[in-house]
Order: structure tokens, then C-alpha cells, then sequence
């Protein structure tokens, strides 16, 4: 799976700087980059949810194994296009076609993790694969701008393909990777319009709340800015600072450095009470270094000023989430998490499309300073409600405080960052019980973790009692942990109070972990033994 991640991250970035140097020596311009740029996030952006239930639905191995061999086969076919000097048509055509079926990939890769590493190994699995993912959009661009200083973008193109047909022999191996999928096409019906229905919510949502309508525009002109950028690096590269149209991959490989080294900083940033002026830097780390572009001519001096960029990217990705968390309803935050997928993909295919009519208009270094400029303009129109966005995000970090406190005490927590805490006291839906109810019910699927604060329960086993629980207990983690029904029936013995959180958002906060709570494992263990004990 890790080998799988660094395939990717690798074969997209010796891709890309191959594509990008294939067009340029045919002369494409500013407008064939850009369609590039479009061919490549087409996709992502219009059949990623689709692609995302193809996942939940097939056997994961066979897709991904066949992904893998579909997009093989692309490439060896788009390594002869471009050796046979094929027309641009028929290129793009083939990096449309192996974008489309990249797009499953991904869910699938990551829907698989828990089966094929196990309970015991999740979080940390988890961080290596988020490691990778982040460490290729640095290693990635560089590798592909010294491939091609020593061979043309066909052999570049065939090597990808090579890649991912080895990608497909080692999936063959992995263990746990397949899983049993339903069926039903009524299922699929009803999930499609459930996804269109909640999506609908999401922008109402963000239309009707002026802090989120601040944040949803700021992200969509960074991501503007980004799109930009990936068809004009190649230009300043090339024309600006003498590094030839593989230089293209020094300077997003820098923008990839900068990210890599702002992880361990990004919370820290986000945890900052001055919302309002880490926002302002991070954009200002994004303008500055791209005006700066239009007067360097020192490669160094580039490449460390996209570092920076690199750095406020990630901030400023890590900062915009924490506040729609913060700001959102509990019960629509997977919407809003929609929408900023949406805006996000439609801001960098903008700035793309927009690109080259700039370079066109006012030529490369107008173009540069233009985009610079705008994005500076929207962060500084946006200071009045920043402002009043930071008041009512502290103001609700600190109604939440009681709630994140608790739950930094429970054990099942220990390790977890304020910044997930946070998160996990923002999903928390406090839930009085009467004597009697049945909370959880043996066979029914997993669906969310349960935090017992007042009251008392009993855990049965074909109606048996195996367990009791009272306050600071919980209960519902192995299903979640193994993607599996209910293993016991809860009944609260007393009148009580539970709080309800998501199990999506309880095994993200895992996720964040290096490793999983001792006390976790210590309790789950306990608790399949005795389950177990009963059934022998």
C-alpha cells in the first residue's frame, strides 16, 4: 500500500514535468498548458464522489489491480504517441483517459488501509501513508526534472507505465486487500440521491453564514492562484530564469519542500488564537514569492522563495478546515467537507483556464504580478470579517472547552492534538437515556463511538451479561476499528447520558496518532476475550 502511495506521488511528478516539456517543444503556449492542467483535474473534480461509491462497491483488489493495468497500458500507448509525434489531440486524450481511471484509486487505497494493516496498526499506517503522499510532492517533480535533463518525455512516459504494472504485481500479494461489496443497485440509487440531496444542505449552509462564505472565497482564489501556477512555472522557468522547461519541476518540487517541512508546524499555526493574521501571512506567503518570480533571475533565490509558498499552502489548508470545523453544524460538516472539494477543484481549474488569456493580455511577468496582486487585493478586502470570523471561532473554541478537556482525559483519547480534540468535541451530540434503552444491538452495522458520562450499562452476549460499564467508559470501537457489525448488545441499566461521536471523526482523530492508545488496545482485547469466553 505504501509502495502503492509512492508510485503515485513519484509517477505523477516525472508525468507531469514529461507533459509539460512534451508541449512546450511542440510549441503548445500558455493555452496548451493550461489544457493540460485541464485534462488532469477534469476528473478529479467532476467523478471523484461517483468514483468514491465504484470503490465502496467492488472488490478492491480486482479494481485496483485493473486501475493499475488500464493506466500501465495508457502510458506504455501515450509513451508511443509521443515518440510517433503523435497530434496533441490524441495525447491529451490519453492523459484525459488515464486521469479518469486515477480517479477510483485513491478512495479505494484508502477504503482498503484498515482491512490490509489491522486494528493494531492503523494510525500509524495511517502517518507513513500521509508521510509518502506528502514527501512525493516533493521528490516527485524533482525526479521528473532529472529525468528528462537525460531522456525525452516518451521514455519518461514508459517508465510511469512500467511503474504501475509493478504496482499491479505487488497488489496481487497484499493481504486482506479484498472485501465482499453490496450489490444493490436500489442501494446505489438511494446513495446517489442521499449524496446530491446533502450536497444541496452543504451550500445552503455556506450561503447562509458569512464566516464560511469568507473562508469558501479566500480558498477558492488560492486554489485560483495555484491552478495558475501550474501552467505558468513552466514559463518562468523557462523564460524568466533560465532553467529550461524542466526547471519546472525544481520549482514545484520547492513548493513540495516547503509543505513537506510546514507539517509538524501546521497545528501549532492553527491553534493560534490570531486567525486573522495567520490567514493574512499565509496568503501573503503565496503572493509574495509568485510577484517576486516576475524580477529573480537567480534559481536559488526562486526556489527558496516557493519554499515559503510550500509552507503557507499547507497553514493555510490545515487553518481553513480547523475553521469550518469550528463554524459548522456537527450534523453537516461532511457536506461542508463537500463543498470545499468542490471549490477547491473549481478554483485551480479558474486559475488554470485564466492563465494563459493573462499571458496573452499583459505577457508572463504581468500575468504573475496580476495573480499576485488579486489574491494580495481579496485577503486585504477580507480583513473586516476575518475579524469578525476570529471573534466567533474563538468564541466557540472556547464553548467547546469543557467538552475538549473531558476528553482529553479519557484514555482512549491519550496522544490525540488539541487541534483533534477540538474536532472530536465539535461532533459531540450529548444523548439522555431512560432504563432500558438499547444503545447498541449485536449484528447491527458500526456507526458511531459512545462516551458513557452519567449512568450505568450492561454489555450482553445472547443475552447474557459479559460486562458493565459507567461513567468515563466507552463503547463502540471494535466495529469501528474493524469494519464490522456490533459484537455485543448494550442495554443502559439506569437512566444516563452518553455523548454520541461520529465514527467517522473518532477513527480521523485516530489517524492523526502515531500509534493507537495503549488503553484502546488494552480495552478492545478485553473485551473480543470475553466475548469470545461466552461463545466457547
Amino acid at each position: 500500500m505504501v509502495y502503492a502511495e509512492a508510485v503515485s506521488g513519484l509517477g505523477d511528478g516525472i508525468f507531469w514535468v514529461g507533459l509539460l516539456v512534451l508541449l512546450f517543444e511542440r510549441g503548445v503556449g500558455a493555452g496548451g498548458f493550461a489544457l493540460a492542467v485541464l485534462v488532469r483535474l477534469g476528473p478529479r473534480a467532476l467523478i471523484s464522489a461517483p468514483a468514491g461509491v465504484l470503490a465502496d462497491r467492488m472488490d478492491r483488489r480486482r479494481l485496483l489491480i485493473a486501475l493499475d493495468l488500464i493506466r500501465a497500458a495508457l502510458m506504455l500507448s501515450l509513451a508511443a504517441a509521443a515518440a510517433a509525434d503523435a497530434g496533441l489531440v490524441i495525447v491529451l486524450g490519453l492523459v484525459l483517459a488515464t486521469y479518469t481511471f486515477a480517479a477510483p484509486a485513491r478512495p479505494a487505497l484508502s477504503a482498503a488501509l484498515p482491512a490490509v494493516a489491522g486494528e493494531d496498526s492503523l494510525s500509524s499506517a495511517n502517518a507513513l501513508v500521509g508521510s509518502v503522499r506528502q514527501l512525493m510532492t516533493f521528490v516527485g517533480p524533482l525526479a521528473g526534472a532529472v529525468a528528462l535533463r537525460v531522456a525525452s518525455p516518451a521514455v519518461a512516459f514508459a517508465a510511469n507505465g512500467v511503474a504501475f504494472a509493478f504496482s499491479a504485481v505487488v497488489l496481487v500479494f497484499v493481504p486482506r486487500l479484498s472485501e465482499p461489496k453490496v450489490n444493490s443497485t436500489e442501494t446505489l440509487s438511494s446513495h446517489r440521491a442521499s449524496w446530491l440531496s446533502q450536497l444541496g444542505e452543504g451550500w445552503a449552509e455556506v450561503r447562509a453564514s458569512s464566516g464560511l462564505s469568507v473562508v469558501m472565497r479566500l480558498v477558492f482564489v488560492m486554489y485560483a492562484v495555484r491552478g495558475a501556477e501550474l501552467v505558468l512555472y513552466v514559463l518562468v522557468a523557462d523564460e524568466l530564469i533560465g532553467l529550461g522547461t524542466t526547471g519546472v519541476g525544481v520549482l514545484t518540487g520547492a513548493v513540495g519542500l516547503g509543505a513537506l517541512c510546514a507539517l509538524p508546524l501546521a497545528a501549532r499555526f492553527a491553534d493560534s488564537e490570531r486567525l486573522t493574521l495567520v490567514m493574512l501571512l499565509t496568503i501573503a506567503s503565496t503572493a509574495a514569492p509568485l510577484a517576486l518570480l516576475a524580477w529573480l533571475r537567480s534559481p536559488v533565490l526562486a526556489s527558496a522563495g516557493l519554499v515559503f509558498t510550500g509552507l503557507g499552502v499547507v497553514v493555510f489548508e490545515v487553518l481553513s478546515l480547523i475553521v469550518l470545523q469550528r463554524l459548522s453544524r456537527r450534523e453537516l460538516l461532511g457536506r461542508i467537507f463537500g463543498v470545499v472539494g468542490a471549490v477547491t477543484n473549481a478554483g485551480k481549474l479558474a486559475g488554470a483556464l485564466l492563465a494563459p488569456v493573462l499571458v496573452a493580455s499583459v505577457g508572463l511577468r504581468g500575468s504573475v504580478i496580476v495573480m499576485a496582486l488579486t489574491l494580495t487585493a481579496v485577503g486585504l478586502s477580507s480583513i473586516p470579517q476575518l475579524i469578525s470570523l476570529t471573534r466567533s471561532t474563538n468564541a466557540r473554541r472556547a464553548e467547546l472547552q469543557p467538552i475538549t478537556r473531558t476528553l482529553a482525559m479519557l484514555e482512549v483519547f491519550d496522544g490525540a492534538s488539541p487541534t483533534a480534540l477540538e474536532r472530536l468535541a465539535a461532533s459531540v451530540t450529548v444523548e439522555r437515556l431512560p432504563a432500558g434503552t438499547v444503545v447498541l444491538r449485536r449484528g447491527d452495522p458500526a456507526d458511531d463511538l459512545f462516551v458513557v458520562r452519567e449512568g450505568d450499562f450492561s454489555v450482553l452476549d445472547a443475552n447474557r451479561p459479559i460486562n458493565k460499564m459507567s461513567a468515563g467508559d466507552w463503547f463502540g470501537e471494535i466495529g469501528l476499528l474493524q469494519r464490522s457489525p456490533r459484537t455485543a448488545t448494550v442495554v443502559a441499566t439506569s437512566e444516563a447520558v452518553v455523548w454520541r461521536i461520529p465514527g467517522e471523526t473518532f477513527l480521523s482523530a485516530l489517524g492523526t496518532l502515531a500509534a493507537e492508545p495503549s488503553a484502546l488496545l488494552e480495552t478492545m482485547a478485553d473485551r473480543l476475550a470475553r466475548s469470545a469466553s461466552r461463545a466457547s
